[in-house]
């Protein structure tokens, strides 16, 4: 090695001279010029959060943070034919998509995403990185007049959608995330009143049992129809189901819905508590071919569904001073706020008692 300016020979890595004094700076090491079609990388002026840029072709893949981010997303779509990647249609990012994710959720939940999918036809031959804001408002406008949850289930599909073409390079923001839905209106939640009680408990019937089972319990109708015998245990039930916390979570059972719980882990034919019930096994059955036709003949208002017994059993855990930290577990859910801000529904008496002693 020699010295950059005395032109002696020096011990290699040496950091200076020691016949001039000369520091030695060392060779910048050239970046790797990646090869012909593989794309650029260059970096924006001015104070930016995402500055280094990634383009393939003149076409911008992304904007990115870090420069490293940056080329790794050119090396991902190494070998690809880019045009037909960035060309894709809604339709076949659709596709894409549902082929990752249908694999991870129920029938029904595929069900509502491929309804939800053929509201957005207008779309489906439209390249996805062409779409706006304004695209997906248009269609999502026409149906405002939807439940909230049915609206709320299409900006959910487009915003995954759109997730995902992220993460595969085809577009750069998720532009789904600004459409606006309808504003939601609260409103309080209906229960079943000590008087529409005593009707199912003077029905007698099977079909007044079950309804009298979620009331005694708060379980959704989905947890008690899929519970199995083996979590039956008298004075409470392991069973449960939708989020992590509610899943095989322990319920009791409050006294005056013992007897029913009881009645049908006697008549059990099969692995199910509910296996021996003379009607509907399936829930979605029992609704339409039993609950309904039982509000009817007992008087009582068909706005009330069996979600309704939910609310009810909240309620009266509520009144009868049941702790929040015991509720929010015996209803499933991961926060207390989803419990007080859904499932609570406090009458006059109890909103009065309550201030008495202040």
């Amino acid at each position: 090695m020699q010295c950059i300016k005395c032109r002696e020979e020096i011990p290699a890595g040496g950091s200076y001279c020691p016949f001039c004094g000369k520091k030695q700076a060392p060779e910048k090491r050239k970046a790797l010029k990646r090869t012909n079609g593989m794309g650029t990388v260059y970096k924006l002026q001015g104070r930016r959060k995402r500055p280094w840029v990634a383009a393939k072709n003149r076409v911008i893949i992304g904007y990115y943070e870090k420069k490293q981010e940056a080329q790794e997303a050119l090396e991902r779509l190494a070998g690809k034919d880019l045009t037909e990647r960035y060309n894709m249609t809604f339709k076949e990012v659709f596709e894409e998509w549902k082929k990752e994710h249908y694999k991870e959720i129920t029938a029904s939940g595929k069900s509502s995403y491929d309804r939800a999918y053929d509201v957005f036809e207008p779309l489906h031959d439209r390249k996805f990185r062409s779409l706006k804001t304004a695209d997906f408002q248009a269609v999502i406008d026409q149906h405002m007049s939807k439940t909230n949850s049915t609206v709320s289930k299409y900006k959910q599909l487009i915003t995954q959608m759109s997730t995902w073409a992220m993460r595969e390079e085809i577009i750069t923001t998720n532009l789904a995330r600004f459409v606006k839905l309808p504003e939601q209106k609260k409103c309080e939640k209906q229960i079943f009143t000590d008087e529409e009680i005593k009707r199912f408990v003077d029905d007698g019937s099977e079909d007044s049992m079950i309804v009298l089972m979620l009331i005694y319990t708060g379980m959704r109708i989905g947890e008690l129809f899929s519970l199995p015998l083996t979590g039956y245990h008298k004075t409470y039930v392991v069973g449960g189901e939708k989020t992590e916390a509610g899943r095989n979570r322990v319920i009791p059972i409050m006294p005056m819905g013992r007897t029913y719980f009881e009645h049908f882990a006697k008549k059990a034919s099969g692995e199910m508590l509910l296996s021996g019930y003379e009607g509907e096994h399936i829930s979605e059955n029992y609704r339409k071919r039993a609950y309904y036709p039982l509000l009817d003949r007992l008087g009582i208002d068909r706005a009330k569904t069996p979600h309704t017994a939910r609310h009810t059993y909240t309620s009266m855990a509520v009144k009868a001073g049941m702790q929040p930290e015991i509720l929010q577990k015996v209803l499933g859910h991961a926060s207390y706020e989803t419990t007080a801000n859904i499932y609570t529904h406090i009458d006059i008496e109890t909103l009065v008692k309550a201030v008495e002693n202040c």
